[in-house]
């Protein structure tokens, strides 16, 4: 369980304190998150970085439009481009930071258990990953 964190790059510093957003590795190095985000349109993909930052910014204050929350510890930001919608399933971990777990393109009306499974798992590997943080490699996106 040798999981890493990959730092979402966009460095915001607001009066209030802002929030950091870590995107999900595995221990094989596989960067899901950037993998889906680089898959995207280059407008799509502005959208949901463009949401990205409004929670590094924001933080827990996003009005439900952007994001809410889907089960115990699971919050979704919810982008939407040109008729296609995208979810990136998040959790809150110690010392402001969200961890971005999950992404998909929303194709029904109802999340997909399998997906909000995948994120819960991930938040709990990344709990235990957090707990030894000296361990883990941490990798900052490339902008």
């Amino acid at each position: 369980m040798n999981s890493a964190l990959t730092h979402h790059n966009s460095s915001v510093i607001f009066p209030s304190v802002a929030w950091t957003v870590l995107y999900y590795e595995t221990a094989q190095g596989d960067k899901p998150i950037e993998t889906f985000l680089n898959a995207l349109s280059d407008k799509a993909r502005a959208k949901c970085l463009a949401y990205i930052s409004r929670l590094e910014i924001d933080g827990t204050q996003l009005p439900a439009s952007i994001a809410s929350h889907v089960r115990v510890k699971i919050w979704e930001l919810r982008p939407e481009w040109s008729g296609n919608e995208y979810r990136f399933f998040y959790g809150a971990v110690v010392g402001q930071r969200f961890v971005i777990l999950h992404a998909v393109q929303k194709k029904t009306q109802k999340l997909r258990t399998g997906d909000i499974a995948i994120a819960e798992k991930r938040y709990e590997e990344i709990k235990e990953v957090l707990a030894h943080e000296d361990a883990p490699t941490v990798h900052r996106r490339a902008k």
